[in-house]
């Protein structure tokens, strides 16, 4: 072990002085040539803006801003006839010509503040074939005016509509990529990962618009600076803090509430941004006259330290919690029950980054991100004189915690060619799951035992390097390698990922590319697979259970209209996973607490494929998309189903999503989402019979037999933006599920006299709701 672990850091520092070595011969190379370097940011805040684009109309070059708002392009030694046009969505274009004496040149943008139609285009797009990934990039101006319950603009709810994201029906604000399960997304806030990111039993997610500013969700075709996941990766960067002016902001909904407040500290050295959200009513409880007591709540906080213009120090904090308490009474007042459950994420980081070059970026963040899950119950009986007698206790707590280090460079070695490198550390513990159980009283003997599983840790090492050139005799080429060592008890596994895409520019406007990626997961997820609610709890890999795996390989063929306003593509992918786990049928992960051997379901086999297609208008007064998917995605485990195939449960053969936003002033804008989905498996009873004494007994066929109904569902949004005594003020009214459609939720069986019937639960009927926002 000592010696594999020497060999890797003999590679690791290869690598480093390879990438080192290839930055000094392309800077030589490039000598000819004018290096301007700098940072795009809003005038008014100092927000520094990442995906801003500047384009030299002199030599028709350009690039975009990183995550930090930087930038480095190459002009003619002369530039004398050099014109720089920058433009990001939402700003005016500003031109500027350079000095010729000088190589920094820091822009500042105006934003516009009405929803005025853009026409600006994005020059640099249209004179590269840039290898990109499968990925979308969030448009903050349709998230903004996106239709969400009770005015909640969820940014998770909006990518649902994306290419490669399946349709999970109401009340799910998960993400679920190209046949993968919700754990199988890495979601990052500022680089820290979350391990679960929905609040009111999946109405919405953890992530709060108002703290966003940009957001890219990767669905294949993976950058090797990401790892620890099989499906998908959605980076979320937040704002840094308005570093000249105090702002508040005040979002008033029949779901949730929100403050956000940002400002300077020390103005224009330090800033710091923070948002608390709440719920505000009990909506659901007050549409289903449920017995039900709900309460959740998220932080965000973020810190932004300007040590000097290269370099920046940043604190990023997060944490949420959601509370659900359930009261029973018995029907003849002989016992009481409280069911109480629990769940949310903490998290924080300290980002250090320097600006050691103009071509050269070195990021260093470490940080710790927890996720807990608990659920009590409380049981109490009462005798004939209506005094306690009995008493019912449990407690049943899992949680998971990284501690991590990442490490990263960035290199843009000339207009054409970049490089990344970095290192991850990550220092996992679980707690799978523990019980308290207690038990008193009269009729009861008493009981005060404590089982669960053993909590364990891991160690992950991870080393990556990506490297892009673009345009080389029409061709773009993108490769990544990751490689990862995981040590989980007394196991080391080890494993290499390659990540490649080849695009070849057909025609000025007409990219063809080819995708592949390999991604491996440390942790694997148990879901009861029952009818009913799920349940997900996160166990470490080990001997029996190793890391899972994923291939992808995909095809993308991409056209852009000569305006660039349209964009059409269609891309066919399949993908193969191994070593997935799950429970073993009839096993209840909370009782049993079984060796592992004896519950879990291992060398699991996952197979997705399909066809996506997607038209996307992007400028104009009228904006949105059509994407439509043909897909199929089965599972495979040799003790379950017989060791047959059977669907995934969120398999749709066909789902059909449908955006459309129209400017209707500059004051106002509509909004609409359809949605069409075939039906999703289920796994029902298919026949039932009556016992020698009259229980009524289920009969299940295979897994996932049953399909629900096709599922379809149109919001709309209607949004009035002006100002109130030079306040920005929004009124944002929706109607969710416009013509009322009875979409199942879940499926229940109630045993009746006759037989057990099974009973469809609609969550939304048709919903109209109002939210007003203020900002001072």
């Amino acid at each position: 072990m000592i010696l594999y672990m020497n060999n890797y850091i003999y590679r690791t520092v290869l690598i480093w002085i390879f990438f080192s070595l290839l930055n000094e011969r392309s800077v030589q190379a490039g000598s000819h040539l004018k290096l301007l370097s700098g940072t795009i940011s809003d005038s008014q805040s100092g927000e520094l803006l990442i995906g801003a684009s500047i384009f030299d109309q002199a030599t028709n070059t350009g690039t975009i801003t990183d995550t930090h708002g930087h930038y480095a392009l190459w002009i003619s030694q002369n530039c004398d006839s050099s014109v720089l046009e920058i433009s990001y969505l939402g700003y005016s274009v500003k031109k500027i010509k350079p000095d010729c004496h000088t190589n920094i040149i820091n822009i500042k943008l105006e934003p516009l503040f009405y929803n005025l139609p853009e026409f600006a285009i994005n020059a640099y797009e249209q004179t590269t074939s840039e290898s990109v990934h499968s990925s979308f990039s969030m448009n903050k101006k349709e998230l903004d005016n996106f239709p969400g319950i009770a005015g909640e603009k969820d940014l998770l709810k909006y990518l649902q509509f994306s290419p490669g994201v399946q349709m999970t029906g109401d009340g799910n604000a998960n993400l679920y990529v190209r046949g993968g399960s919700s754990d199988q997304n890495l979601f990052l806030l500022d680089d820290i990962p979350l391990f679960h990111v929905s609040h009111l039993g999946n109405i919405t997610s953890t992530f709060n618009s108002d703290m966003i500013k940009t957001a890219e969700l990767y669905t294949g075709g993976f950058p090797a600076e990401y790892g620890g996941r099989l499906s998908s990766v959605l980076d979320v960067r937040t704002k840094d803090g308005d570093i000249y002016n105090h702002h508040q902001q005040f979002t008033i909904g029949l779901l949730t509430s929100k403050i956000l407040a940002e400002g300077p500290i020390l103005k224009g050295k330090v800033s710091y941004v923070a948002s608390i959200r709440v719920n505000t009513m009990p909506l659901l409880k007050w549409l289903y006259n449920l017995k039900v007591d709900f309460s959740m709540y998220d932080i965000n906080l973020k810190l932004n330290y300007i040590i000097s213009p290269e370099k920046r120090l940043y604190f990023s904090f997060y944490n949420g919690n959601d509370h659900i308490k359930t009261n029973i009474d018995g029907s003849d007042g002989n016992f009481t029950s409280a069911v109480f459950n629990s769940w949310g994420n903490s998290a924080f980081s300290l980002r250090y980054y320097n600006q050691i070059s103009q071509i050269l970026q070195l990021n260093l963040t470490a940080g710790k991100t927890k996720y807990h899950y608990q659920e009590k119950n409380n049981i109490v009986y009462f005798n004939y004189q209506e005094n306690p007698a009995d008493e019912f206790y449990s407690n049943f707590v899992s949680e998971i915690a990284d501690n991590f280090i990442i490490i990263k460079t960035n290199y843009s070695l000339s207009n054409k060619m970049k490089l990344q490198s970095g290192y991850d550390f990550f220092y996992h513990t679980y707690q799978p799951g523990q019980t308290i159980i207690k038990q008193s009283g009269i009729d009861f003997s008493d009981i005060n035992i404590q089982k669960g599983y053993a909590s364990t840790n891991s160690s992950e090492h991870s080393l990556f390097a990506d490297f892009n050139i673009s345009d080389f005799l029409g061709f773009s080429l993108y490769t990544g390698l990751r490689e990862n060592i995981l040590i989980s008890q007394t196991k080391t596994f080890h494993d290499i990922q390659p990540r490649i895409i080849v695009s070849k520019k057909i025609h000025s406007n007409l990219i063809f590319k080819f995708l592949y990626s390999k991604l491996w997961q440390p942790f694997h997820l148990l879901t009861n697979n029952g009818a009913g609610v799920p349940a997900d709890y996160r166990i470490p890999a080990m001997e029996i259970a190793p890391p899972s795996e994923s291939r992808q390989e995909g095809v993308n063929l991409s056209y852009f209209s000569p305006d660039r306003q349209y964009e059409f593509s269609v891309e066919m992918y399949y993908k193969k996973m191994d070593k997935l786990t799950d429970l073993k049928e009839g096993v209840a992960y909370t009782l049993n607490y079984d060796n592992w051997s004896d519950i879990l379901a291992t060398a699991g086999k996952g197979i997705s494929k399909g066809l996506e297609l997607m038209l996307r208008k992007t400028g104009g007064r009228s904006t949105g998309w059509v994407g439509i998917t043909l897909s199929n995605s089965t599972r495979q485990f040799p003790d379950l189903n017989s060791g047959l195939s059977y669907p995934y449960k969120y398999d749709r053969l066909l789902a059909v999503k449908c955006l459309f936003q129209q400017q209707l002033t500059n004051k106002m804008n509509f909004s609409a989402t359809w949605v069409y989905g075939s039906g999703t498996p289920y796994n029902i009873p298919q026949s039932q019979f009556k016992d020698i004494e009259g229980n009524t007994v289920l009969i299940y066929g295979n897994l996932n037999e049953f399909r629900q109904k096709s599922y379809h569902r149109l919001d709309v949004d209607l949004s009035y933006k002006t100002k109130v005594k030079k306040h920005e003020c929004t009124i944002d009214l929706s109607i969710i599920n416009v013509y009322n459609r009875r979409n199942p939720y879940i499926y229940t069986i109630i045993n009746q006299d006759e037989g057990a019937e099974l009973y469809s639960f609609t969550l939304i009927p048709v919903l109209p709701t109002v939210s007003f926002e203020i900002k001072l």
